[in-house]
């Protein structure tokens, strides 16, 4: 008899687990059920700098930096400032800071005679907000700019003392390489 109830028993449990499941039907929809969803839009967000208004892109861009003081003549007795504007303007939704370095500015389009007296240096900007009382130094200037913010650099132009006046009459196009980094 033990084998009988032994069988009778698990009949019985068998039965209560399927009972137990039937009566539970509300998991089985759960499992198969469906809703329809509205698409939606996923946007990354821009890795966004501009250069004086104008956006930096990986291969470059041409952006205009006029003198700091309007009508400035470069001479060999008056150097010529001017100021470079850089933006961190992303998107992103967390804290997202550059770091942007102005490299060694090169001439182009211009006499060898100019090119080989014009001499070219970059700085921050003083808390003057003068070029002019900037130091400038031999290596690249490089800031941190937080997101949002502009972070204005500065470029002096000039000529030897010895430079011979016929200098002065002629026009360079100065090309300064820009390039940001994100560190956070």
């Amino acid at each position: 008899m033990r084998i009988k109830t032994m069988v009778q028993t698990a009949a019985v449990i068998s039965l209560a687990a399927v009972a137990g499941l039937l009566g539970v039907g509300g998991t089985w929809a759960l499992w198969n059920a469906s809703a329809p969803a509205q698409m939606g839009t996923v946007q990354a967000a821009d890795f966004r700098v501009t250069v004086n208004g104008s956006p930096l892109a990986s291969q470059g861009v041409t952006a205009t930096a006029k003198p700091e003081t309007s009508g400035a003549a470069l001479t060999p007795k008056t150097p010529v400032y001017s100021i470079i504007a850089i933006t961190n303007a992303t998107n992103a939704s967390g804290p997202f800071s550059l770091r942007t370095v102005l490299g060694q500015p090169t001439t182009s389009n211009t006499p060898a005679a100019l090119a080989s007296n014009l001499t070219i240096q970059t700085a921050s900007m003083p808390a003057s907000n003068k070029c002019a009382d900037a130091s400038y130094t031999a290596t690249p200037t490089a800031t941190t700019i937080t997101k949002g913010a502009t972070a204005s650099l500065c470029l002096r132009m000039s000529l030897p003392q010895n430079a011979p006046d016929t200098l002065t009459q002629t026009a360079a196009t100065v090309a300064v390489p820009v390039t940001a980094t994100q560190i956070q």
